[in-house]
């Protein structure tokens, strides 16, 4: 009882640890330990009151413990790569007339219009991967990896002007679905291409190539009819790529253009801020997980998932005799880093004379585009005057996504995808346009007539 002498006395034996926690259980009120069980285990129901001993209860008992109960957990922050197979169909690799490169394109989809995605500057087709998933059912995705970009090689790939990238556009789009342009053409310049991309976490068999008869219907062949309605998809650099496209009128049968996260007057505005931006990403990476981590943790990519399978299309592995020389390996490298490290792709620096020129005009042009248009933005704060006069006047779409970041189709990819099918179904792309029954010969049409009461005239 409290104020009562505590266990463990004069004449108490035990350890001085032993004798100063029995004085401190007894300072507090508190009831002196129990003493273990014997050795002999706890009685069992059924057991004798006498102490008679139950015969099962000497027996070992033997339970089945579930597998894996006590391994080690997997660490927090762990990355598994993503492999683009999971999201498109296949990646073949175009020639275009006069472009002098050889452009790689992922394809997603065998029927429907085509749906053609422009990545931004730095990122490579891949950032479409999760959108190109929901969408592949019912359209046929294109996501070109750009000059300079992913795995595109082109004799000058630091000519990132709108003029040459436009181009570069609409020559995909002539070539593997352009009226004039023929099977024969199509079998020998595209090439189906079976390795998964670098930094994949398990690369999947090759693609077997489709025959020539099979293929021409196909996205990765010239159509020898009409071509096939489309809609141009772009997020940012991509946007404004697919607005000067839009604009030169060369595509035939154009039936939308949706453009994501880029406006004139706040890219402009942007712009002498982001040799900063660039200068602190890092040089180089020991590795792609690493490389997904420090996306995911920047806030480059909101969804870890979009990250893993987009990342590995932005980076190259330097090689071992470059390691060692300064300036080896893609944009920003030059820190040192030893052989195999990650280096950025796409050399952005490079691309700075070029970036007024992509946005200069282009709420204009956005605005005078004669198809149907939608402009997807993370908040209204991006808006400049232009487009918010013609957002008043209902002359595009606008679709706000303020849970998102930048990169708009990774950070919500789901959403991204229902306003595209929105979109799409909305304007009817790719459909025949609605007609209306006209009556049978010999009767007379009937008028619609002024509802309310009818005045007699006297």
């Amino acid at each position: 009882m409290p104020g009562g002498r505590p266990p463990g006395g004069p004449g108490t034996t035990g350890s001085p640890a032993d004798l100063l926690r029995r004085r401190a259980i007894g300072a507090h009120g508190m009831p002196a330990p129990l003493a273990p069980p014997a050795s002999g285990g706890l009685g069992t129901l059924g057991e004798e009151e006498d102490g008679g001993r139950n015969p099962q209860a000497s027996a070992p008992v033997t339970e089945t413990v579930p597998a894996g109960i006590f391994a080690a957990p997997k660490p927090r922050g762990v990355v598994t790569l993503g492999n683009w197979h999971t999201y498109w169909d296949r990646k073949v690799e175009v020639q275009p007339a006069g472009r002098g490169g050889t452009f790689n394109v992922y394809l997603a989809g065998d029927s429907g219009p085509v749906v053609m995605c422009i990545h931004g500057g730095g990122y490579s087709g891949l950032t479409w991967s999760l959108v190109a998933k929901k969408l592949k059912d019912k359209y046929r995705v294109v996501a070109p990896d750009m000059r300079g970009h992913g795995l595109t090689r082109t004799e000058n790939d630091t000519d990132f002007s709108k003029e040459t990238m436009s181009d570069d556009i609409i020559a995909i789009w002539e070539h593997m679905f352009g009226a004039a342009a023929t099977a024969a053409a199509s079998a020998a310049s595209i090439s189906a291409e079976g390795p998964a991309p670098s930094g994949d976490s398990a690369p999947a068999p090759s693609a077997p190539s489709a025959p020539a008869s099979a293929a021409a219907g196909g996205p990765g062949a010239p159509a020898a009819d009409a071509p096939p309605a489309g809609v141009l998809v772009g997020h940012s650099m991509g946007g404004g790529l697919a607005v000067w496209a839009g604009a030169a009128k060369r595509i035939k049968r154009l039936e939308g253009v949706v453009v994501v996260d880029v406006v004139e007057g706040t890219a402009l505005a942007a712009l002498p801020h982001m040799m900063n931006v660039l200068a602190g990403r890092p040089s180089s990476f020991p590795s792609l997980e690493e490389a997904v981590t420090w996306a995911v943790r920047s806030g480059m990519s909101r969804n870890r998932e979009a990250a893993a399978v987009s990342m590995p299309g932005q980076l190259q592995q330097q090689e071992e005799e470059e390691a060692g020389g300064a300036g080896a390996g893609g944009a920003g490298a030059g820190g040192g880093g030893g052989a195999g490290r990650w280096t950025w792709r796409t050399h952005l620096e490079l691309s700075r004379p070029y970036w007024e020129g992509w946005y200069t005009g282009l709420s204009e042009a956005f605005l005078q585009l004669t198809c149907p248009k939608a402009l997807v933005l993370a908040g209204t704060d991006r808006l400049d005057r232009a487009l918010t006069i013609g957002q008043m006047q209902g002359k595009f779409q606008l679709i706000l996504m303020p849970t998102a970041g930048h990169a708009i189709q990774e950070d919500e990819p789901d959403r991204t995808a229902e306003h595209l099918l929105g979109f799409l179904k909305r304007f009817r792309v790719g459909e025949p346009p609605l007609t209306f029954p006209r009556p049978p010969a010999g009767v007379r049409p009937v008028l619609p007539v002024v509802a309310g009461p009818v005045l007699e005239q006297k």
